[in-house]
């Protein structure tokens, strides 16, 4: 879990503990803002109720990102309106997914994000650290592993504004840039245009997928908890805790012991194979197209613009249509499949 190993990096780098070699931000870019942000992160890491959904949790929640998006682009509105007012599950909460599972997901059941791509994009794992425990404004910090890297700080964070009377202005979200990390980067020899293209990336990463924890909250407090099920596991075991003592890693021993595993049941099921199955039949048909079907053309005048006029005689144009292809066909759908985020007060 990134979630972990964020534990033991950052409490090990606070405590004096950890290696060159295990933590290059930490040696080469070490400054007091690092160590202010790696010991909000660790307090907020150990007081957050933790998530990890499994490849298939995340792909329906994303599945579910691109229903919405499909009717907000016809009303307007921003896909997160449709989830209404979510309230978080806890003051602080951790939601982690396996970023590679889920853009091999995406690419393979064609999602209009890997349109141009010719292979599966995205790898480790990504995990959102939601903190709404200041009164001014919400903070999401998104962490990102590539597999093979190491535990790298996040280059920016995003604060959501809260208005007035409490609620949370998500039409209202600013950057929060973390120079240390921009020190970093220019430490090791990376140029402004480089960290800039990181910088953006990471906003618009943070901002795309930040449907997939909303969606989770959402479903969590739903009757039917929108076909997904949740397990509660264990995160440290005894023999880590026993581990933990005996070295003086303090930093495990006020992490959270457990979370929940979020799995999909049989209405998520069939909400992806309904999907999957209308994608597959659109394919289908706008691989099969051919022109028009043959039809009867009624007598009528051609005029060219010299000021010639032809009289076309009534002819069939087009051709027979395919026997086993219906004329208007919509797609496979289930209203079991069908599952509709209950608006929030």
């Amino acid at each position: 879990m990134l979630y972990k190993s964020l534990i033991a990096t950052f409490g090990a780098s606070l405590a004096a503990r950890s290696a060159p070699s295990d933590d290059p931000v930490w040696h080469l870019g070490r400054s007091e803002e690092l160590q202010m942000f790696r010991e909000y992160a660790l307090d907020a890491l150990q007081q957050a109720k933790v998530y990890l959904l499994d490849h298939l949790a995340a792909t329906y929640a994303d599945t579910l990102h691109e229903a919405v998006a499909e009717r907000a682009t016809k009303t307007g509105q921003p896909a997160m309106a449709f989830l209404g007012e979510v309230r978080l599950p806890s003051k602080v909460a951790w939601v982690e997914f396996d970023y590679r599972e889920l853009g091999a997901a995406r690419f393979e059941r064609g999602s209009s994000v890997t349109a141009h791509d010719d292979n599966p994009i995205g790898s480790g794992l990504r995990g959102y650290l939601i903190d709404d425990r200041n009164d001014d404004d919400l903070r999401i910090t998104m962490f990102s592993r590539p597999e093979g890297s190491k535990i790298m700080d996040p280059i920016c964070a995003l604060l959501v504004n809260r208005m007035a009377d409490g609620r949370l202005d998500y039409e209202n979200v600013y950057e929060d840039l973390s120079r240390s990390m921009v020190d970093f980067r220019v430490r090791i020899g990376d140029s402004r245009e480089k960290i800039d293209a990181l910088r953006t990336l990471h906003r618009i990463d943070t901002g795309y997928d930040l449907f997939i924890p909303y969606a989770l909250f959402a479903m969590l407090v739903s009757p039917d908890l929108g076909g997904i099920i949740p397990t509660e596991t264990t995160t440290f075991t005894a023999k880590d805790a026993k581990t933990a003592r005996k070295f003086g890693k303090s930093w495990i021993l006020g992490a959270q012991k457990s979370h929940l595993t979020i799995r999909i049941g049989p209405q998520a099921a069939a909400h992806m194979q309904e999907r999957q199955a209308r994608h597959e039949f659109e394919r289908q048909a706008q691989e099969g197209r051919s022109g028009p079907v043959r039809h009867w053309v009624s007598e009528h005048e051609r005029r060219y613009r010299n000021g010639k006029v032809v009289l076309v005689k009534g002819h069939h144009r087009g051709h027979d249509p395919d026997p086993g292809l219906p004329t208007r066909v919509m797609g496979p759908k289930s209203d079991a499949a069908e599952f509709i985020f209950t608006s929030k007060d």
